[in-house]
């Protein structure tokens, strides 16, 4: 889920540049990224993507751990809440506010460490 908000990420600010660029038509009055094949991402993007994922692994692993294990269990296990719930022995309100308070942690962190994904 990290790895598909990243993509989402990088998908909205290229439309966003896009946007902003002028529209080049080629002969055939085609768009000239409609024609253009983009490659895989280079090694600069999967370096910053690895560099990102880095720093929300250790960011994660600072919190309490009630909280960690219910953001690892929904992130990365891909858990429902309902499930994340069975397996902790707890309610589901519970879950959803450890994960609230997790998130709610982890912004505070990237704030004061200056982090921008």
């Amino acid at each position: 889920p990290w790895a598909m908000r990243i993509a989402h990420n990088l998908c909205v600010d290229h439309f966003r540049k896009v946007k902003r660029s002028p529209s080049i038509k080629t002969s055939d009055d085609r768009d000239i990224f409609e024609v253009l094949n983009f490659s895989e991402p280079g090694a600069d993007h999967r370096m910053m993507a690895e560099q990102s994922h880095n720093k929300v692994r250790k960011m994660v692993d600072m919190l309490p751990e009630d909280q960690r294990e219910v953001i690892i269990l929904r992130h990365y296990a891909d858990l429902s809440f309902k499930e994340i719930a069975q397996l902790t022995n707890c309610s589901i309100n519970t879950a959803l506010g450890r994960m609230r308070y997790g998130l709610i942690n982890l912004r505070k962190m990237m704030t004061e460490k200056q982090i921008a994904l």
